[in-house]
């Protein structure tokens, strides 16, 4: 199999907040997930592997690149059913490995072969990580997610030069004509539940028709420095935002905002750069802020 086996995948139960995590270790029995203290607990479901079957070497930047691969599980057995999971029943995420030219794809499924196509533009040279993010089907009794990973080499690495990541100091930042305002605990801390808050503005004016994306007002993927440790976290809904419980799961033309809450846990210190994505008048929009846990 693969070498980069599937990664301590964790579910997490936090009053029903729709998050888990995985931390970078190979060794396919190291399962966990937490219970409502936050404190690990045995998973019995199975491991799984990426197998790549598309050639990945001498990928040149800003050209359509197909990718090809399958899901194995640890019997090595091809994985060809999947439950949907917001919407689609794989998500596919790329990153940079200094956490730089961050991606959300879905990829085209052939259910007789089991294999994921997708095309991929990397925009510049260097090292790059992907993530098929995915809940297995009958074999996983408890719906728990999975994701994987593989590292992918793009263009010339000798031009790659890591950007450094610097956690942000201001809570205003600006993408694509849109004001962000993050609001984050002043003291974060590893292992201890927290909330997070984007409120979203245009034109100085707040946004509060965003609609549903994915099934839910919005999606964070988080990663860790240097590990590339994977969290996924998707909106609280109404009243369970203030009680750091519940998802989002509403119609594509629900019409909501500007305040977008979050729930999660950092198992580790270290910096994390949380990448989150929305949508407004049918665009998503990705945004992106660095904090610094301790």
């Amino acid at each position: 199999m693969n070498k980069n086996i599937v990664v301590a995948v964790i579910a997490l139960v936090l009053v029903g907040v729709g998050i888990y995590f995985y931390t970078n270790s190979k060794n396919m029995s190291n399962e966990h997930g937490e219970d409502t203290t936050g404190q690990p607990v045995a998973q019995s479901h199975r491991g799984y592997d990426i197998e790549v079957t598309s050639n990945t070497q001498n990928i040149q930047p800003q050209k359509s690149t197909t990718i090809t691969y399958k899901i194995k599980n640890d019997k090595d057995e091809i994985l060809k059913d999947f439950e949907i999971a917001h919407e689609k029943i794989m998500h596919f995420i790329l990153v940079r490995k200094d956490l730089q030219q961050f991606q959300h794809l879905h990829p085209d499924y052939n259910e007789s072969t089991g294999e994921f196509k997708v095309d991929v533009t990397f925009p510049t040279d260097g090292p790059y990580r992907i993530f098929p993010d995915f809940t297995p089907g009958e074999e996983n009794p408890q719906k728990l997610p999975v994701t994987v990973f593989e590292d992918i080499n793009v263009g010339n690495i000798s031009k790659y030069q890591a950007q450094a990541v610097t956690a942000d100091t201001q809570s205003k930042k600006t993408f694509e004509g849109y004001d962000i305002t993050f609001t984050v605990p002043a003291s974060l801390k590893k292992q201890q539940e927290l909330t997070y808050e984007l409120t979203i503005q245009q034109g100085g004016k707040p946004v509060a028709n965003l609609q549903s994306y994915l099934g839910a007002l919005g999606h964070s993927v988080i990663l860790k420095e240097g590990t590339l440790d994977f969290i996924h976290t998707h909106a609280l809904e109404g009243d369970n935002a203030e009680h750091g419980g519940g998802h989002m799961e509403s119609s594509t033309t629900a019409s909501t905002g500007p305040d977008i809450k979050f729930a999660t846990t950092f198992p580790e210190s270290g910096k994390y750069k949380i990448f989150t994505q929305f949508q407004h008048q049918g665009k998503v929009l990705t945004t992106d802020y660095i904090i610094d846990v301790n």
